[in-house]
């Protein structure tokens, strides 16, 4: 015969515990931006992008473009951050990941990879294992299934990390990336 155990918390309880075991939106936004790999722009921009991205994912293959376009029509408001989370099913994902990760030009490097080129990381004493699996790791502990999935974080002119949101997939176009992150960020974006 089992016995039955019911314990009942009040919601101010629940939400003190919530509270105490989930870090805040800007602790989050920092941890999200801290080691990423600074791909367009300035770390201080107002508008910080943040991709898991996976070199084989067609849908990250789509986005990158817009958001490179994103920030080069507004270089002074956006920077690009990469972060890894190849998926299982792209079986060579994590080893051009890992390649990437310790290249010092984004772009260029995936491209060859995707052209099937014969690429070498170029950057010196740089474990792209660790990075992929760092990158990874913080993708699950933040809710990351997916790519791409992008972290939008927007200063309100006295904190850089003011609000962050959440988007998983690709945007269908230009404008709609450019809207989205418009509202997002209340920045006037071209």
């Amino acid at each position: 015969m089992g016995i039955l155990f019911t314990v009942v918390i009040s919601q101010a309880q629940a939400q003190a515990q919530a509270q105490e075991q989930q870090p805040d939106a800007r602790q989050i936004a920092q941890e999200v931006v801290s080691d990423a790999q600074l791909i367009l722009g300035r770390k201080d921009a107002p508008l910080k992008i943040v991709i898991f991205d996976d070199p084989d994912c067609p849908f990250c293959r789509k986005s990158i473009p817009l958001v490179k376009q994103l920030y080069e029509k507004n270089p002074d408001k956006v920077a690009v951050f990469i972060r890894w989370f190849p998926l299982d099913f792209h079986p060579d994902a994590r080893r051009k990941a890992e390649i990437i990760a310790c290249s010092k030009d984004y772009f260029k490097t995936k491209e060859k990879l995707i052209k099937g080129e014969d690429v070498k990381p170029d950057k010196k004493d740089c474990d792209g294992k660790a990075i992929v699996e760092r990158d990874m790791e913080l993708g699950f502990k933040l809710g990351v299934s997916g790519t791409p999935t992008f972290f939008i974080i927007s200063s309100d002119g006295k904190d850089e990390y003011a609000d962050i949101k959440m988007i998983v997939g690709a945007p269908p176009d230009y404008e709609a990336l450019r809207s989205t992150l418009s509202n997002i960020s209340g920045l006037e974006l071209k």
